[in-house]
């Protein structure tokens, strides 16, 4: 039977990477982690560490659970949290999880107006890809998150801020930069940045069926997980891509171009929150804020 003890142990010794740094954060002898340690694999079933001349390199397993323990510690420091600020009465903290591409454009217009009604409020900005950004709200450590529209997922609600419309994005000395309007046929021969498919796939399958006509004419021979890595690889001249518009603002003044796609293949974009828990006021004023600021975006469409 698995103690919390022995997974704060096994915790410890992921984050620090030795069993010596993670007796000195719990205040324990080093053979009480490495004893904590064969108990809990006893426990679990299955082995955490290769133990190789004195070091222990973390299996296939130890790293597959540690994700589920870390996302279970999440929880436990939201209610150390809470307990703190209740005891010491300090204001509420709003934690917010946002997708990279919204991070550098919506997010910092929206926060200064936000601020300028909340000065003292802290604000705990996570950037995070579609699946942590899922977590944070099923796990209740987050209050709000922007991000892709979401699928129906136990322990969300969402609601939309607008559609955006996917563009082309090249280096301005590409030849396509010439063209007013980009369509399929122009990206035969071209290598085309494509999206690494994660726990939901589904998301990326309108921008996949726009090039499906042309897809065995096209080079796919860089997947990337965040549109500021494909636009990175766009500045350097390494790919063309069908991609979210917001970061283009960013990358204009690396070189990065933008033309309108057709067929237009456009994505909707949410607010989103944890059901689990009762909103305090600056929620719901900050959701009231990215709405405003996002009707005012050229980006949005709707």
């Amino acid at each position: 039977m698995m103690r919390f003890r022995q997974i704060e142990a096994f915790r410890y010794v992921m984050l620090c990477g030795t069993t010596a740094a993670a007796a000195g954060e719990m205040n324990v002898s080093q053979p009480a982690i490495s004893r904590l340690i064969s108990d809990l694999e006893y426990a679990l079933g299955f082995t955490l560490f290769d133990r190789r001349k004195g070091r222990l390199k973390p299996t296939l397993e130890a790293t597959e659970f540690f994700s589920a323990v870390d996302e279970s510690f999440l929880g436990l420091e939201r209610l150390s949290s809470m307990a703190e600020q209740i005891r010491t009465k300090q204001p509420k903290q709003l934690k917010i999880s946002c997708t990279p591409s919204l991070a550098a454009s919506l997010l910092p217009l929206a926060m200064a107006e936000h601020k300028k009604y909340h000065p003292e409020e802290r604000v705990i900005i996570y950037t995070d890809n579609i699946g942590p950004l899922i977590n944070k709200l099923q796990s209740n450590s987050v209050d709000i998150a922007i991000g892709l529209q979401l699928p129906d997922l136990v322990g969300i609600n969402s609601e939309p801020i607008g559609d955006a419309r996917y563009v082309f994005a090249a280096h301005k000395d590409h030849p396509l930069a010439a063209k007013a309007v980009i369509r399929p046929e122009d990206l035969i021969g071209e290598t085309i940045l494509s999206v690494i498919s994660d726990k939901h796939p589904n998301y990326w399958s309108k921008l996949n069926d726009s090039l499906e006509g042309v897809s065995d004419q096209i080079k796919k021979t860089i997947d990337i997980d965040a549109a500021h890595t494909g636009y990175s690889m766009i500045a350097a001249g390494m790919a063309v891509a069908v991609i979210e518009p917001f970061s283009a603002r960013v990358w204009a003044g690396a070189g990065v171009i933008t033309r309108p796609f057709e067929p237009a293949v456009s994505y909707g974009y949410d607010l989103a929150f944890p059901t689990g828990i009762r909103h305090h006021p600056s929620v719901h004023s900050f959701a009231e804020t990215v709405k405003k600021v996002a009707r005012g975006m050229p980006e949005f469409v709707g």
